[in-house]
């Protein structure tokens, strides 16, 4: 097996033809008609190479040389590409699942939105030999799957093995690691902003200087894990987790206490705020505060700024929140029965196992003397396990990549909702109305369900 250190003359060049008939031949390989082959392109110097929205899965890209090769939305489905060099190289959108990227070199690679899920990532165990088969004198090394610096925004990383890779200052914000096997793995200064990794195996791994704003770790083993330095603020993680030994040099943002007294006396300027429409009062701004358990049954909460406020087991039945600002809010567990959140802003928030039941979450339309419309936005919520019967998101709504798995939506009302990358996998959907959604790379939904225009994305996801 070669290395990447491998001399430039052990490398093929193709002319593009020949490498065009190539390509021909692996279609129709796929495609199991005569005269069909599989590419064969190890040990290639594929550098700056385009093969956007190709099928290559399959295909062999062992050790191969692809600077800057552009794969933009290509299907390489279980493709091997051992050793193989592909920094700076365009994967954006690419669907590498089951793929073989053991030693590969992705660094500084873009793979926003690409798939990976169960691909091999381990490191890999390189030689190379003379002319006549010797192994050369240290001539045999390991050599660690590495993607420092790569752009990996929203990439699907599920139950991949990506033990002891290298994934320094990477940019991970939103990527989905659900079951991903990163024992050992260096993540020193990487941006896990908004990352999923429940139940990953992160034993060993070092997330110094990382910033996991809102991550999601439920279910993960930290055992041995270092996260000194790492900024772990509104991060969600299992009961008791905070208070383990990996996460005590962790820094974060805490959330400050308000009384009672003090509360009230906010509120009751706010709707003061509201009655006047700005002229008397003041609108309340209760920002990272600390409201777990508050009792706020029917509070006219329009327009306030609960920005990663803390309202876990909150009493929100009937509440007035319109047009809030309710992002990175952590509503786990909080009562929102026929709550209003019309045009509210819920992005990132945690609402996992909150009762939502009938609640209004659509859009708001025609508002003020300009007769605007403001759509509602909950990208990346995480709706686990949370009760949304009859729930109503219509007029607008933005749930791109929010999380329903588990979730109750029976009779829920998302006609024309947004719904691209959303999970509904294990939820509850007798009675969901799903007409006019754009469901792109949603999964959990049976196919068709949103109609005859988005049946082949229902069927993709």
């Amino acid at each position: 097996m070669a290395s990447l250190e491998d001399p430039p003359e052990a490398l093929t060049n193709l002319e593009p033809g020949a490498l065009a008939q190539v390509l021909e031949a692996h279609g129709r390989y796929l495609a199991r008609r005569p005269g069909g082959h599989r590419a064969l392109l190890g040990f290639h110097d594929l550098s700056e190479r385009d093969f956007g929205g190709c099928n290559l899965s399959e295909g062999d890209f062992s050790g191969a040389l692809l600077h800057r090769a552009r794969f933009p939305a290509a299907i390489l489905r279980a493709a091997v590409l051992f050793a193989a060099d592909l920094r700076m190289a365009d994967l954006n959108g690419a669907d590498l699942s089951r793929a073989d990227l053991r030693g590969a070199c992705f660094r500084g690679a873009q793979l926003n939105k690409a798939i990976l899920a169960s691909a091999d990532l381990r490191e890999a165990s390189l030689s190379r030999y003379d002319t006549r088969y010797r192994l050369l004198p240290g001539g045999s090394r390991d050599s660690l799957t590495d993607f420092a610096a790569a752009q990996a925004h929203g990439a699907d990383f599920s139950n991949t093995r990506m033990g002891a890779a290298v994934l320094v200052n990477a940019d991970l914000s939103d990527a989905i690691m659900r079951g991903t096997d990163l024992k050992g793995a260096d993540l020193r200064n990487a941006n896990l902003t908004g990352a999923i990794l429940e139940h990953a195996d992160l034993a060993g791994a070092k997330f110094n200087g990382a910033t996991l704003h809102a991550a999601v770790f439920a279910g993960a083993n930290l055992k041995g894990a270092d996260f000194k330095g790492a900024d772990i603020t509104d991060a969600v993680f299992d009961p008791g987790m905070l208070n383990s030994s990996e996460l005590r040099a962790a820094s974060r943002s805490e959330h400050a206490a308000i009384s009672d007294a003090v509360l009230g006396e906010a509120l009751d300027r706010h709707v003061l705020w509201i009655d006047t429409e700005g002229a008397r009062g003041a609108r309340v701004s209760l920002t990272r505060l600390d409201l777990t358990g508050r009792e706020l049954q029917g509070v006219r909460l329009a327009m306030a700024g609960l920005k990663a406020a803390k309202l876990s087991g909150a009493n929100l039945t009937g509440a007035g929140l319109a047009m809030s600002n309710l992002e990175l809010a952590d509503l786990s567990g909080a009562v929102l029965v026929k709550a209003d959140l019309r045009g509210a802003n819920v992005r990132r928030a945690n609402v996992s196992d909150a009762d939502l039941s009938y609640a209004r979450l659509g859009g708001l339309r025609a508002v003020g003397e300009g007769r605007r419309n403001f759509a509602s936005n909950f990208e990346r919520a995480r709706f686990a396990r949370a009760n949304l019967t009859g729930a109503d998101f219509r007029g607008g709504a933005n749930l791109s990549g929010a999380d329903f798995s588990g979730a109750n939506l029976t009779g829920a009302d998302l006609r024309n909702a947004i719904l691209d990358d959303a999970n509904f996998s294990g939820a509850k959907l007798d009675g969901i109305q799903l007409e006019g959604a754009s469901v792109k790379g949603t999964r959990g939904l049976p196919a068709g369900a949103a109609g005859d225009r988005n049946r082949l994305e229902a069927l993709a996801g």
